[in-house]
């Protein structure tokens, strides 16, 4: 699940971040062309949940290998011979 949603945090980041830079050289991602009247403010945006997704992952994986506490069995002392158990 984390992976897919660190694909996808690229990718909007990529594209949102991507549309503020060409929208300097007067180009667009066809993908995105339906928001070029909402640019930089989407773009941006865009970047943010992005950013947001790539955090959330990265979140995701460090708690899944962070070690768990294992639940020791009480120590008991050795039983010597002759004494009742």
């Amino acid at each position: 699940m984390s992976s897919i949603m660190m694909r996808i945090g690229v990718l909007c980041a990529v594209l949102g971040f991507g549309t503020i830079v060409l929208e300097q050289f007067d180009y667009e991602f066809r993908i995105l062309s339906w928001a070029s009247d909402m640019q930089p403010l989407f773009g941006i945006v865009l970047g943010l949940v992005g950013l947001a997704l790539i955090g959330g992952s990265v979140a995701m994986n460090r708690a899944k290998s962070a070690p768990q506490p294992q639940q020791q069995a009480p120590v008991q002392p050795p039983q010597q011979p002759g004494q009742p158990g």
